[in-house]
Parts: C-alpha cells; sequence; structure tokens
C-alpha cells in the first residue's frame, strides 16, 4: 500500500495535479489496492475536519480580509513607514514592519504577499528599487505571517498534535519580531552595498499621528493575543472576535466597509477556506495509511539509529522540512511529515510546542523558494520580474531564516519563554 501511496502521489504532483487532490486520489488508490473498505475513505475525511480549533481558520481568514477589504492597509503602511523609512532602503525597510503588522491580521503568509506587495511593489519601483531586492524583501517579510500569531499553520499544527494552539500562539510572538530584526538587517546591509538613498528622521508629530490613524487595526493583534494569555477566550473563540471587531471597525467606526461588500469577502473566504479544508481532509487518510503501514516507526528507528542527540535530530528535521518545502504547501507538509515526526520529540523528551515553531519556521522557508513557493510567485506575478532573478536575491534571506531557525534549536527559551512565564 505504501509503495502505491508514494509512486501515485509523485505522479500527481509531476503532472502539476493539486496537492490536496494528489493526496486523496494517491491515498485512495492505495485503499482499493490494499482491500481496505471504502467506508473509510470517507470516516477518516470526516473525522479530520470535524473538529472545534478548526473553526478558527476560516474565523481567521474571514477577519484578515474584512481588515484588509476596510482600507487598514495605508494606515499600518503609512505608520510602519514613520517608523523605520528614514532607514536606509526605506521603503524595503516599511515593507518589513508592514509584514510584521499584517501577520497579526491575516495569519496567512499568501494573503501578505498580495496585500502588501500590491501597495509597496509599484513605489519601491518608481523610487529606483531594483526588482529583485523589491520581490526578494516583499517575499521574504510575508513569512512573518505564518509565525507571529494569528498563525493558521500554526492552528493546523495543533490540529494534528493535539499542542495547546494558544501555547504555539505565544511561542512564535519572540521568533516571529526575530524574523522580523533579521530581514531588515540583510536588508540594510543590500542597501548600503547599493547606495539607496536616506532621508532625515521624523518628528514626533508625525509617528504620533500615524499611530493614531493605524491604532484601530494593530489593536486586533492585541486583542487576540492578550485574550489568550489571560484566558479570556479559546483561540476559536478569539477568531470569532475578531470577525465582530473587523466588522464593527469596517462598518460603524471607519465606514470604509459597506453591506454591499460583505457577500464578495465571504465567498473569498469560502473559496480559501475550502482549499485548506480539502487539503486537511486528504492529508489526514494519507497520514493513517502511512500510520497503518507503520512508516512514522519505522522512520523512528532510522533517525535514532543515526543520532539520540535532540538538537541533532532537530537539524535532521529542518534539512527534511526544507528540501519538502520546495516540492509542497506548508500546510500539507505539516498534515503528511508531523504525524511521522512528532512521536521522535516525544521519545527524546523535545518540548512539543518548541518543536512546532521550529516546524513552521523551517516550514516557511519553502514559501520563498522554487519551483512552488507560493509567495515568491506571487511576488514576481505582481513586480514583473523573472523567477530566476529573484530567486537569486532570496538567497540572503533565506540563509537569514535558516539560521534563525538554527539558532532556535539551540536556544529554545526564545520560542518557550513567553508560554513558560504565562500559561
Amino acid at each position: 500500500m505504501s509503495l502505491v501511496l508514494l509512486v501515485v502521489f509523485v505522479v500527481l504532483l509531476i503532472l502539476n495535479v493539486p496537492v490536496a487532490f494528489s493526496l486523496a486520489i494517491a491515498s485512495l488508490a492505495s485503499v482499493i489496492y490494499g482491500g481496505v473498505p471504502l467506508t473509510l475513505v470517507i470516516q477518516r475525511m470526516t473525522n479530520a475536519t470535524d473538529s472545534f480549533i478548526l473553526l478558527a481558520i476560516p474565523f481567521f481568514i474571514l477577519a484578515g480580509n474584512l481588515m484588509a477589504r476596510a482600507g487598514m492597509s495605508q494606515a499600518l503602511i503609512d505608520f510602519a513607514d514613520s517608523l523605520v523609512g528614514f532607514i536606509r532602503g526605506g521603503l524595503a525597510q516599511v515593507n518589513i514592519l508592514t509584514s510584521m503588522f499584517f501577520a497579526g491580521i491575516t495569519g496567512a503568509a499568501v494573503a501578505d504577499t498580495s496585500a502588501v506587495g500590491s501597495v509597496l511593489i509599484p513605489p519601491m519601483l518608481r523610487r529606483g528599487y531594483d526588482r529583485d531586492l523589491t520581490t526578494a524583501v516583499t517575499a521574504a517579510s510575508s513569512t512573518i505571517g505564518v509565525i507571529i500569531p494569528p498563525s493558521i499553520p500554526m492552528v493546523i499544527f495543533g490540529v494534528v498534535t493535539g499542542v495547546s494552539v494558544g501555547r504555539l500562539f505565544l511561542a512564535g510572538l519572540i521568533p516571529g519580531i526575530l524574523v522580523g530584526a533579521v530581514l531588515m538587517a540583510i536588508t540594510y546591509a543590500i542597501a548600503t552595498r547599493r547606495r539607496y538613498e536616506t532621508r532625515p528622521p521624523p518628528r514626533l508629530r508625525t509617528i504620533a499621528h500615524s499611530l493614531r490613524r493605524s491604532i484601530l487595526a494593530l489593536l486586533m493583534p492585541g486583542i487576540i493575543v492578550g485574550g489568550i494569555m489571560l484566558g479570556v477566550f479559546t483561540p476559536t473563540e478569539a477568531a470569532v472576535i475578531a470577525v465582530a471587531y473587523a466588522l464593527l471597525i469596517g462598518l460603524f467606526v471607519t465606514r470604509t466597509l459597506k453591506p454591499r461588500d460583505l457577500p464578495s469577502i465571504a465567498l473569498d473566504t469560502a473559496k480559501t477556506s475550502a482549499v485548506v479544508m480539502m487539503m486537511i481532509a486528504a492529508a489526514s487518510l494519507y497520514g493513517w495509511i502511512l500510520t497503518r503501514e507503520r512508516i512514522p516507526v519505522h522512520a523512528a528507528n532510522a533517525i535514532a539509529s543515526l543520532t539520540t542527540d535532540p538538537a541533532l535530530i532537530l537539524l535532521l528535521m529542518v534539512g527534511v522540512y526544507v528540501i519538502a518545502g520546495t516540492f509542497m504547501d506548508l500546510g500539507a507538509n505539516i498534515i503528511i511529515l508531523v504525524p511521522v515526526l512528532f512521536p521522535i520529540t516525544g521519545v527524546l523528551g523535545i518540548d512539543p510546542v518548541h518543536f512546532g515553531v521550529i516546524t513552521v519556521m523551517a516550514l516557511s522557508i519553502g514559501l520563498v523558494t522554487p519551483p512552488v513557493g507560493a509567495c515568491l510567485f506571487v511576488a514576481c506575478e505582481i513586480s514583473k520580474t523573472p523567477m530566476l532573478e529573484a530567486t537569486r536575491m532570496m538567497l540572503p534571506y533565506i540563509l537569514g531564516l535558516l539560521a534563525l531557525t538554527i539558532l532556535l534549536i539551540f536556544v529554545p527559551q526564545l520560542a518557550l519563554w513567553i508560554p513558560n512565564a504565562l500559561m
């Protein structure tokens, strides 16, 4: 069964069949070949999506769509510009900081690339920024969207493993901020070498004015994280509150969101949610077959035969994640790989929250590496930059993300300090 499962899946990926359908068809072929009752197919796929915590995914997607449609993008960009726009490579630095703000609203990297890129890429090009750097900065900064809460991949990881999503959200705070800092440092070095212009620092009055205009958007991640930290609501309830907050702000405060906009926003949310849920359902069936064939046990034994050092094990896993990320979507990789690797971490005493953050950070690199590289692809489309040209400029950012992931392996408190202190 496992051979049929793997061969059919690889062939379908080569034929460019969407990952969700590749997983489902490969699983179905394996089940038929193995003589397993077909009723189990429906049962496994239904059970995979019958989870209360999964409700957080469509609600967080809806909240992000509402805030984006309500016109919060420009206010966040103006605030970021007032803070870091005077640094060398100012608009590129604004791009990164804006992505950090958006990460606390959307929880999805590709949505970040589209929203920030469509607003910032054209003015960056007009001001003389090179296309390769403009594209690379936009794509790389979007990876912050899956690390800083609310993170949809962390919700998926929590569903797959049973790890507290609240703790995962809190664990992503410091690593997400560090990712932003590393990307800004790399951008500064490139901008200095290319001698991009600078401008005088802004006045405090300018910063205060832009903060006042963006405060409503900035409050959303504070409400989500603060409510979870204080135990006021669960991550799923936080997602619902985020939707209510976005509706309230868009319809009655800023009044930039109109009732006639709601059907199209709901449809966009439904399409995105359907793709995610289909992938979860199909990958759950795929993972069940892997478990039935004892693939996780064989993988654990193979890795244990190499070393029992937790740090080295995590380094090996990061290598697997980086390679897998070049071929498959982040969410699909979590659902397929984590059930295989997670039992190994339990045997070695690796903290599951620590493992979760490392998993998401390592797989986020795949968002900016071809041939899949969804964020890189979207950024290239917006900037009209050839993929090969953008990929060359991505290398320092990829190395920075990889170095930070490795640092997190050896300094787990970067991820665990906040959740251990507050929960």
